[in-house]
């Protein structure tokens, strides 16, 4: 009898299982790197003319800033009253179409820019890992604090994947014992062949399982 006391009193120290799950949607905007041609070239008074080869005509640069939204799955490492939690996050993104760069140029008249840019939604799925550091308030109420992940747009439509991270604050209040909404407002950065500078909004709920 003695045995099976000492048992239960093992078993009763175990702890529950931590961690929960959530859904979320997200949007914001960030900026993409553009280069076009102009399919002349002006002579000094300002007269069209023809060049021998296609290379010495002009070359320009141009960013575009673009919308994106999506919705996503998460996992939580912790405790539901633990001030700091891991996440593992997996969302679907879209980012807008870019814009014609004759449309938006004001170095080169439309008729004469030649450019290659996307013209329809971009399909991102993305994976990141981050951490949840509350600061100000209570995980048993409301608290504030900051986020942060990292990872990458794995998976593109047009093969042209991405490392990313973001930072910023996050909020959460938690509903009941194990349902909390949450929010976020953070800088977003992506690099790809250069940096794209960004900022997005995230918002959803999670169900902690202790």
């Amino acid at each position: 009898m003695r045995h099976a006391v000492v048992a239960l009193g093992l078993l009763s120290s175990i702890p529950a299982y931590a961690g929960g799950v959530g859904v979320f949607v997200t949007g914001g905007a960030h900026t993409e790197q553009m280069w076009y041609h102009s399919n002349v070239a002006l002579d000094a008074s300002g007269n069209p003319v023809q060049l021998r080869d296609w290379r010495d005509y002009p070359k320009y640069e141009l960013v575009e800033t673009l919308p994106h939204g999506g919705a996503g799955l998460e996992f939580l490492l912790g405790d539901r009253d633990d001030r700091l939690v891991g996440t593992f996050r997996f969302a679907y993104v879209a980012d807008a179409p870019q814009v014609d760069p004759g449309k938006v140029s004001t170095e080169v008249a439309q008729e004469y820019v030649v450019a290659d840019w996307r013209d329809e939604l971009r399909h991102v799925g993305v994976g990141v890992v981050g951490l949840n550091l509350g600061l100000i308030g209570s995980p048993d109420n409301f608290q504030a604090g900051l986020t942060g992940h990292v990872g990458a747009g794995f998976l593109t439509t047009d093969h042209t994947e991405f490392l990313t991270f973001d930072l910023g604050p996050m909020a959460s209040y938690r509903i009941n014992r194990q349902l909390s909404a949450f929010g976020e407002l953070t800088y977003a950065g992506r690099f790809r062949k250069g940096w794209s500078n960004g900022a997005q909004l995230a918002a959803g709920v999670r169900y902690m399982f202790d």
